[in-house]
C-alpha cells in the first residue's frame, strides 16, 4: 500500500542473534509501500549504546527474540530508544513452542519510552536449540501474513487510529516445565531474567576454521575464538553463535540443557502453531 500522511520515515529496528527475527521484520515491512526506510540492527553491546530518537512522523517496525518474556537484554534495547507519541509495531519470534508473556513485556516497555502500540505479533520461527523444531519456519505461508499483517497496521495508524483494540495476554505452553516459568516470570515481572551460566556450556570442535561468524553475531562479546571458550556469565544463551557457525562446530554441552530440551522438543514438535497477530 501507498502510504501518506502524517508519517514521513519507516523505522526497522530488531535484535536477532540468528537472522530469523530480522527476516521476520523485513517482511512484515514489505506490506508497507511509500515510506523511506532506516535499519537499526541493535545486536552489538556499541549499537545498544547509541541513542535512537523517534516523533510523530515515525513508524516504528521493533523485533526481538523471545524465551516466555523478552530475552536478557531488554533494559538496553528499550533504554536505548527514546518516542515522542511514535506509532509502534512490535513483533517477537519464537520456536513453535510458547511466547509467554513477551507481548505483555514488550508493550509495557514500548510505551514506558514514549511509544504509541498500535500492533503487535507473535511468529514462529526454527527453533534456536532444536533446529528440527519448526524447521523451514518461517515459510511462504508465515510470509504472506507478515506482509498483510504489516500492511493492515501501517494502514490503521494512517487512518489515525494509534490504539490496540486486541490486547494479547499470556500464551501459556503445552510444556508443563514451560508454564512453570511463565508464571513465575507473570508472578515477577520486575525480576531479571538469566539462564544459569551451567545451561549455556558449549564447546567449539575442530571443525572450527576461526572465521570469526560466531564472535560477530554474539551481542555481548562472550567469546574468545582464538581460546575457543565463552565467557558464560556474559553469554545469554541465545544460540547465535550456534546457529550462525557456517561449519557446525559449536555445539551446546549443558546436560541440563539437553535434559531440558527432551522435553520441549517433545511437545513443541506436535502441532504447527500459526502466527499471532493483535491489533
Amino acid at each position: 500500500m501507498s502510504a501518506e500522511g502524517a508519517i514521513k520515515r519507516l523505522h526497522l529496528i530488531y535484535f536477532s542473534p540468528s537472522g530469523s527475527t530480522e527476516k521476520i521484520v523485513r517482511c512484515v515491512a514489505s506490506g508497507i509501500t511509500g515510506l523511506p526506510v532506516e535499519t537499526h540492527d541493535l545486536l552489538t553491546p556499541a549499537s545498544r549504546k547509541k541513542e535512537y530518537v523517534f516523533d510523530k512522523e515515525d513508524l516504528v517496525i521493533f523485533g526481538c527474540i523471545t524465551a516466555g518474556k523478552l530475552f536478557t537484554l531488554s533494559d538496553e534495547l528499550f533504554g536505548c530508544m527514546k518516542a515522542d507519541g511514535t506509532p509502534f509495531i512490535g513483533l517477537v519470534s519464537y520456536g513453535n513452542g510458547y511466547y509467554g508473556i513477551a507481548l505483555t513485556e514488550m508493550r509495557k516497555r514500548a510505551e514506558g519510552r514514549g511509544f504509541q502500540v498500535a500492533a503487535l505479533g507473535a511468529f514462529v520461527a526454527r527453533h534456536s536449540i532444536d533446529t528440527s523444531v519448526a524447521e523451514g519456519r518461517p515459510d511462504a505461508e508465515d510470509m504472506e501474513i507478515m506482509k498483510e499483517f504489516g500492511r493492515r497496521a501501517c494502514e490503521k495508524i494512517l487512518g489515525g487510529d494509534r490504539e490496540l483494540h486486541n490486547v494479547p495476554g499470556t500464551n501459556w505452553s503445552q510444556w508443563e516445565m514451560g508454564n512453570k516459568v511463565i508464571a513465575y516470570r507473570e508472578e515477577h515481572p520486575d525480576e531479571p531474567y538469566a539462564i544459569p551460566p551451567s545451561y549455556k556450556a558449549k564447546a567449539i570442535s575442530d571443525a572450527c576454521v576461526k572465521c570469526g561468524n560466531c564472535v560477530r553475531h554474539c551481542p555481548v562479546d562472550a567469546i574468545d575464538i582464538e581460546a575457543r571458550t565463552f565467557d558464560l556469565d556474559k553469554c545469554i544463551g541465545c544460540w547465535g553463535c550456534v546457529n550462525r557457525c557456517p561449519k557446525h562446530a559449536i555445539t551446546s554441552t549443558s546436560a541440563e540443557m539437553s535434559e531440558i530440551m527432551k522435553g520441549f522438543s517433545e511437545v513443541a514438535s506436535r502441532t504447527r502453531l500459526e502466527p499471532e497477530i493483535f491489533l
